[in-house]
């Protein structure tokens, strides 16, 4: 196996992703389940290039930017840093 930087960082990506997807409170199914979903495609595609002898595979600049911002996301829908209480930091329900 060949292991460079971009297979290194997308198989961490892949890692944190996944465990904030799975262990961080208060977060939507579906931030939840594109957090997995992206995760484990980062880790099996980082393994996956990994493992090539032969070939040409390239890695877009957006997989050193998605996974800071998604986790950013996540982080910021776990613990009420988004936008549904605006206007005061408190939800009334109206």
């Amino acid at each position: 196996m060949h292991w460079g930087v971009y297979e290194v960082f997308s198989v961490i990506s892949g890692i944190v992703l996944l465990v904030c997807g799975l262990m961080l409170p208060n977060v939507k199914v579906k931030d939840r389940a594109g957090a997995v979903i992206g995760g484990a495609f980062l880790l099996v595609y980082g393994v996956y290039v990994a493992k090539q002898t032969t070939g040409t595979y390239s890695f877009p600049v957006a997989i050193f930017i998605i996974p800071a911002g998604a986790v950013i996301y996540l982080v910021a829908a776990a613990f009420g840093v988004t936008g549904s209480t605006a206007g005061g930091g408190r939800d009334d329900g109206e």
